[in-house]
């Protein structure tokens, strides 16, 4: 930074010719005065000393025999003196000043430290529901009551802490880390469907049902509450809980459909937001039907970020194709989509008791009664008070 306070001081650069010319520089030393970038010439010596520092110069060289003159002069104040009749550009130097203080009591930048899980765009998005966005004054965020505002707004998190410093905003966040995991936590095994039990394997527990019966959705199948002659106690009901299972599935399609697809071609536009102030970097709208990839970069100074983002907006362009179906191709579809209900069900084991075409208005549905063999039992944790 040295070379920043000479700059902001000015500085001269200056030839000392004679004899013996580099008494010059032990006379500065016992003086204190700074010279750097000392370099011989013939019959002398070229540095470089502050203008502060260049009268005190000039009385010690009297009586030495030598001779300095200026050859360069150099720094802000050398500019300002050239420019001291160029009204416009102290004007203009004075409305940057008051833009920048003006400015610096508004958030235009918010950060994020803390989060390792959750992501950065959800606490920022959060911040935003809770009425903290980029443009907000200071003055109207109230830090105490917008982190419990935070808090509830995100159950992922322990503590948060909103700290301004002058135009930028950083909230520091500690998340909820589960001491064990939920495997530890009281819990019952309940029914996610109706069913028959056919098959038992309970490891903790106690099992309230037994093979043969027949379970409706939401029933208790293993409680996690175990009575003792010590007391109560609850634990974290696991196991398997195999049942037959009817589902009645309808699949539905028609005839014609619209089927898109990209062409091939694409387009990039780009918009520049400096502030809340976006400016696009493009002429004109685009009319044709796309797919859109979104990025978004912004700019950083020292590692700190800048209300300056640049938004890359990626076009791809597609078309339409009306797509007409024959009877059989589309009972094939209609027997990959009730697949598909069952994969999404999560049901891996099954047969097909009886499936039934129906025409409708505009094309073909499958209704179908399926039966199968699976785990119907899932975590319910259990909320215990005081009363219980």
């Amino acid at each position: 930074m040295l070379w920043l306070y000479r700059y902001l001081r000015g500085y001269l650069k200056i030839e000392i010719i004679g004899d013996y010319s580099e008494k010059a520089l032990n006379l500065c030393a016992a003086n204190r005065i700074a010279l750097w970038d000392s370099a011989i010439i013939k019959n002398g010596i070229v540095t470089c000393i502050l203008i502060k520092d260049f009268k005190k110069f000039r009385n010690i060289m009297r009586g030495s025999g030598l001779r300095a003159h200026i050859t360069e002069k150099n720094g802000l104040p050398i500019k300002l003196y050239k420019n001291r009749n160029r009204k416009g550009l102290f004007l203009g130097l004075v409305g940057l000043l008051v833009f920048l203080k003006i400015m610096s009591g508004f958030v235009w930048v918010i950060d994020v430290e803390g989060n390792s899980i959750t992501k950065t765009e959800d606490i920022i998005s959060a911040c935003r529901e809770i009425g903290i966005t980029e443009g907000i004054s200071n003055k109207k965020i109230n830090p105490k009551i917008k982190r419990e505002e935070l808090l509830l707004k995100l159950d992922t998190l322990a503590w948060a802490a909103l700290n301004i410093e002058g135009s930028r905003l950083t909230v520091n966040v500690t998340e909820i880390k589960e001491e064990g995991g939920s495997e530890n936590l009281p819990a019952n095994l309940k029914a996610k469907t109706d069913g028959i039990i056919k098959h038992i394997d309970v490891s903790s527990g106690c099992c309230v049902v037994k093979i043969g019966d027949t379970v409706a959705e939401g029933d208790i199948l293993v409680s996690g509450v175990l009575e003792a002659s010590d007391g109560t106690r609850f634990v974290h009901s696991s196991g398997s809980i195999i049942a037959e299972t009817r589902r009645a599935l309808t699949v539905e399609r028609d005839y014609e459909y619209i089927k898109e697809y990209e062409t091939g071609d694409s387009k990039k536009r780009a918009v520049l937001e400096f502030f809340t102030i976006k400016i696009p970097l493009f002429i004109g709208n685009e009319t044709a039907k796309y797919n859109e990839e979104l990025k978004q970069k912004q700019l950083k100074l020292f590692g700190k970020s800048l209300p300056i983002r640049l938004y890359s907006k990626k076009y791809r362009y597609k078309t339409e194709e009306k797509i007409t179906l024959d009877r059989e191709r589309i009972e094939e579809m209609l027997k990959e989509d009730l697949k598909r209900e069952l994969e999404k069900a999560e049901v891996n084991e099954y047969q097909i008791l009886s499936e039934s075409f129906e025409n409708t208005d505009k094309g073909l549905k499958l209704n179908a009664i399926v039966k199968a063999f699976e785990d119907i039992g899932i975590e319910d944790k259990l909320l215990i008070t005081d009363e219980n």
